[in-house]
């Protein structure tokens, strides 16, 4: 009798993903990424797994680089994605972890059939994926969304608090949503914040006068881009012991480093 992971390679490559994973994966945005990165493992010219670049993955899946990174972290977790990050390279592999593939298959039908809950055919049927339900599945989008707009000037970001009074096209951006993005894109390689002060907010809207798109999405992006290029110089790795923080990462100079690769 094949196993699950038989099974997938035989049905061939997915139009966009397998939606009877979303369940056992943790949502849409996992399956629809694990998904691509199931088809392209045959493909693989490393042992590393399959070399692939955000902007691939997003061009691919439709998938935003932010929407990829809390995807790959559900993966991760599961232990079905093996994520090798060469940094002096600036690439990273992607493996999909067969025997772990099986695993969580395998005890999530055990858990549907104790519910008492009929686990569908044996084989996965496959579907177009539904871009609005896609997009509406991810729920850090949504929240996202809510708080933000996302092609305004800069000129019209302002923080809530503001004593400027603000025109009706006016945009406000969410400094919670931002450390939040800040703290979840460093973990614990480099100094988390608490609070969003006055200067940190100034801080970040000067930042978005840099972008090219001046919204929430650009601002997580860059976080989480610095975390994943800058050389371990950032990360402490100097005579000094010094690490990046926020308050250095949203500096404009810092964030033309990031732009011309000197990080």
């Amino acid at each position: 009798m094949m196993n699950a992971v038989e099974t997938l390679k035989l049905i061939g490559r997915p139009n966009a993903y397998y939606p009877k994973l979303a369940k056992p994966l943790g949502g849409v945005n996992p399956a629809v990424l694990f998904s691509q990165l199931f088809y392209w493992q045959d493909k693989a010219t490393s042992d590393l797994g399959v070399y692939k670049t955000r902007d691939e993955l997003e061009e691919e899946t439709g998938l935003s680089h932010h929407e990829q990174r809390t995807a790959i972290k559900k993966l991760k977790a599961k232990g079905v994605l093996i994520v090798t990050e060469k940094r002096l390279e600036h690439k990273t592999f992607y493996k999909i972890d067969n025997e772990k593939v099986n695993q969580v298959l395998s005890d999530f039908a055990i858990s549907i059939t104790q519910s008492s809950r009929q686990l569908d055919s044996s084989h996965l049927e496959l579907y177009n994926a539904d871009a609005e339900m896609t997009t509406k599945s991810s729920s850090l989008y949504q929240e996202i969304t809510t708080k933000t707009t996302t092609e305004n000037t800069t000129n019209n970001i302002k923080s809530s608090d503001d004593d400027q009074p603000k025109s009706e096209k006016t945009d406000s951006i969410d400094f919670d949503l931002v450390m939040d993005a800040y703290n979840d894109a460093v973990e614990n390689r480099l100094p988390q914040i608490q609070k969003m002060t006055a200067d940190r907010k100034n801080a970040v809207k000067k930042l978005l006068k840099e972008f090219e798109r001046p919204t929430f999405q650009s601002l997580a992006n860059y976080f989480y881009d610095f975390v994943e290029q800058a050389t371990p110089f950032y990360f402490g790795e100097n005579d000094r012991n010094w690490r990046a923080n926020f308050d250095y990462i949203v500096k404009p100079k810092t964030h033309l480093k990031f732009l011309e690769g000197r990080l």
